[in-house]
């Protein structure tokens, strides 16, 4: 619906500006289907548990370190759900990266018979404008991937994400009695972060969530997070760094959704352990998300490396 309405905006957008010459009103229609779009992704997002015709029932599993206080400091977190779709990751993350350069490329165009209109010849404003256009048929183009990504239940979630669920209760076997943190494996992450929206709305006390999801045997460990100087990062970083293994800390890719979203949204210190490349992208929510793929030593650091900013934390 999001990307529909996206692509209908921008293309009138493109008629607008180049074949009717009203470039600020192009302007202005697609910088209104883009906010449109991602109102309507924000409400559908937070109200997608509250819909009655979309209702079903899930639940999170808690647990607390043995000697723990019952209000943990830090929160082991991976989400047990898992889906396919239509459409794989690798290429919902390319058609948002390409949506953004051509949607550039079509204001740039619209802003210049703006600003150099009355230094241009004929020719040189027909090019504008056909560049408007072009650029608002490239990322209508480009979203359509997006909107032709549909849920479906063809995987079998092995690395998003049993290995995250692994991972964390490997590391919960790591850290020492008496340390005051707690493990929450939820459910419905795949559904809006539903299952850590509650946990994090329903409680209150906040603390640190360091959430796992997606480990595979090879590629660059990363933690995502909004906020690169925030302690949990900067812990997970020397966690890294004292097992000897380089961790990126960098914010959230783009068209990907983590629990930890939903933590920092309700005002917890939250950021997201990961593992992979391209050819992990091209397996989440695909039916080749298979357990014979996952050799399990990155499941093993990554459990390390959970353990280790648990005592960063300390």
């Amino acid at each position: 619906m999001c990307a529909l309405i996206f692509a209908a905006g921008v293309l009138l957008a493109g008629h607008l500006a180049g074949s009717h010459a009203m470039p600020v009103v192009g302007i202005l229609t697609a910088v209104a289907a883009a906010f449109a779009a991602a109102m309507l992704g924000q409400f559908l997002l937070v109200r997608t548990g509250k819909l009655s015709f979309m209702r079903s029932e899930s639940s999170n599993l808690v647990a607390i370190k043995s000697g723990a206080g019952e209000t943990p400091d830090v929160w082991l977190v991976a989400h047990t759900d898992s889906k396919s779709q239509t459409i794989g990751m690798l290429v919902r993350v390319g058609s948002v990266a390409l949506t953004l350069i051509f949607f550039s490329f079509m204001l740039g165009a619209m802003a210049a018979q703006l600003t150099a209109f009355p230094e241009l010849t004929g020719v040189s404003v027909k090019m504008l404008r056909a560049q408007s256009i072009a650029g608002s048929l490239l990322t209508a183009l480009a979203i359509l991937p997006v909107a032709l990504c549909f849920i479906t239940n063809k995987s079998r979630g092995a690395l998003d994400n049993a290995t995250g669920v692994a991972a964390v209760l490997l590391a919960i076997e790591n850290i020492p009695a008496g340390r005051n943190v707690g493990v929450l494996l939820t459910s419905a992450e795949e559904l809006g972060l539903a299952g850590a929206r509650h946990f994090a709305a329903t409680r209150a006390d906040k603390g640190i969530a360091i959430n796992c999801d997606t480990i595979d045997n090879s590629g660059r460990f990363i933690c995502m997070t909004n906020d690169l100087k925030r302690r949990d990062a900067v812990a997970m970083a020397k966690a890294g760094a004292s097992l000897g293994v380089i961790i990126q800390v960098r914010g959230v890719i783009s068209g990907i959704l983590t629990d930890s979203m939903a933590f920092t949204r309700g005002g917890w210190e939250s950021c997201t352990l990961s593992r992979g490349n391209l050819d992990t992208l091209g397996r989440v929510h695909t039916r080749r998300d298979e357990p014979g793929r996952i050799e399990g030593a990155g499941v093993a650091l990554a459990a390390r490396i959970l353990a280790a900013t648990v005592e960063e934390l300390s």
